[in-house]
């Protein structure tokens, strides 16, 4: 075989080893097999976010509803968030001012709104709270109503409040932990004015299963440290 038609040959194997490692089934199975892996690309990018914070860390904390946020500045008044401030790794603890971010009811991506507003500040991460509560009532003793004419308590109430926080890296959405806490209520009134007995005693509620969740929180922080520092 001529020199030429050799060196044809081998620039012709040359590129054809290139074009079959690019286009290989094999490679393309695996590309494939990453997109079917996830049904739908946010999925994907969720679980790929990586986590970025930095210690120590400055954490911003966010309430998700207007109510949680007026009891975490009450919380706040009264120094019960100082010793979360005081944590290992925590260069500074600060709350988020609504003048920052307004979440609309119905928002389609609320951790975006708190996030940009915590990007703002140059947090690390954003810990996002929000109260729940669930409340049952019904008649009691409903003969007694007739007889005593309302003088007595014939409606009973139960509740149950549960504080909730993610903590949320401020850059890449990444999750480093979720914590809630609950706490019950329960007692009887009287049918009428018993939408305002119900309504302090929901208040107080969502106050004390808050106050259960800042406790636990310290304990929250040093898992997230332990395991990203």
């Amino acid at each position: 075989m001529k020199a030429p038609q050799l060196l044809v040959l081998c620039a012709a194997s040359l590129l054809a080893g290139c074009a079959s490692h690019i286009n290989s089934p094999a490679v393309r199975s695996a590309i494939e097999a990453k997109r079917a892996a996830f049904s739908d690309p946010l999925l994907a990018r969720a679980y790929r976010a990586q986590p970025t914070m930095r210690f120590p860390a400055t954490i911003a904390v966010a309430a998700a509803d207007g109510e949680t946020g007026g009891t975490l500045r009450a919380l706040s008044a009264e120094g019960r968030l100082d010793t979360m401030k005081t944590l290992p790794q925590v260069a500074n603890f600060i709350m988020l001012s609504s003048l920052l971010y307004s979440l609309e009811p119905g928002s389609a991506k609320p951790d975006l709104v708190i996030r940009e507003a915590a990007a703002k500040m140059h947090a690390d991460a954003v810990l996002i709270i929000t109260t729940v509560t669930q409340a049952t009532d019904g008649k009691i003793v409903a003969p007694l109503t007739e007889l005593s004419l309302g003088l007595f308590p014939n409606k009973r109430y139960e509740l149950v409040s549960t504080a909730l926080a993610a903590l949320v890296d401020m850059r890449t959405g990444y999750v480093y932990g979720a914590l809630e806490e609950s706490r019950a209520r329960s007692g009887i009134t009287m049918a009428w004015g018993s939408d305002d007995v119900i309504r302090h005693a929901r208040t107080k509620t969502e106050r004390d299963a808050l106050e259960k969740l800042v406790a636990a929180f310290p304990q929250f922080w040093r898992g997230v440290v332990q395991h990203h520092q």
